[in-house]
């Protein structure tokens, strides 16, 4: 027998019933998925927005630690609503997923379209690669913690790696009016943002150029290590969100019905007493 065969006769329900209810399904399941990914988009706009917009704001220290950060609390929420509900690791991949897709659409209507802004200048990271990473330790080990020690820690070095492919061309060093500068800061030289302050400096200045110029192992090693305790509060937020709750009514009376007494309905010990060994 078919596992929706039986979940059908289990519920007693008709052909067309079923029928319904996959369609209902595969209305509400995209609509969630949609929902989901732009409020996903928001908060990272909000949190690591200059971040992901500018190509020449993805350096190497602060772009690892506020993207990871930022990703892993949706991220880490809808991982464990998905793994205590339907018991499957595929949140990270699925909101990663929606994100770079959600960012892509909004980069070339918004930034592009509107804004005249090149999309080399604007084109958004990827989060595929850590979802894909962090969902399989999940599956490997079934734990939130082994998943945060061992999955959740390496965001920063998998972000890194998997977008830096598209970041090496604009690292190449040019000559800008006798200055060397590397293509990245050119392109915003060339087209201007608005008037903020934060927008007319030097992303990467000496300031940034410390530890030997090993920044980016440094910003991968903070980054991880706070995305940790970052991931299992929010795994543990999500547990709470799962969590069945009972709560009184005070207005069931003024309803006609009664509010049932805990005390009553209990099950004492008496109701499925022992075999007595005499009868034996």
């Amino acid at each position: 027998m078919a596992y929706s065969d039986a979940i059908t006769q289990t519920l007693k329900m008709t052909t067309n019933e079923e029928r319904t209810y996959r369609m209902l399904d595969f209305i509400v399941i995209p609509i969630i998925f949609v929902v989901l990914s732009a409020a996903f988009h928001l908060h990272y706009m909000l949190t690591a927005g200059d971040w992901d917009f500018w190509v020449d704001w993805k350096d190497r220290l602060y772009w690892p630690i506020v993207s990871s950060i930022s990703f892993v609390i949706i991220a880490g929420a809808i991982q464990g609503l998905l793994w205590r509900i339907i018991r499957m690791p595929i949140g990270m991949t699925l909101v990663g997923t929606g994100l770079v897709a959600v960012e892509w659409i909004s980069r070339y209507y918004n930034f592009h379209l509107w804004a005249y802004f090149p999309m080399s200048q604007v084109w958004p990271a990827t989060w595929i690669a850590v979802g894909i990473f962090v969902d399989s330790i999940l599956l490997l080990t079934g734990s939130a913690l082994m998943t945060s020690l061992f999955g959740v820690f390496f965001i920063p070095v998998i972000f890194i790696t998997s977008n830096y492919p598209m970041l090496a061309p604009f690292r190449i060093p040019t000559t800008v009016m006798g200055t060397e500068v590397p293509v990245a800061d050119w392109i915003g030289y060339v087209f201007q943002r608005g008037g903020s302050p934060e927008y007319l400096r030097i992303i990467e200045d000496a300031g940034l150029r410390v530890l030997g110029g090993e920044t980016w192992f440094i910003s991968c090693l903070f980054g991880g290590f706070v995305s940790i305790f970052i991931y299992l509060l929010w795994w543990w937020i999500s547990g709470i969100a799962v969590r069945p709750y009972s709560m009184p009514n005070p207005l069931s009376e003024y309803m006609g019905g009664t509010e049932p007494d805990d005390k009553e309905d209990a099950i004492g010990v008496d109701a499925y007493p022992l075999p007595n060994r005499n009868d034996t």
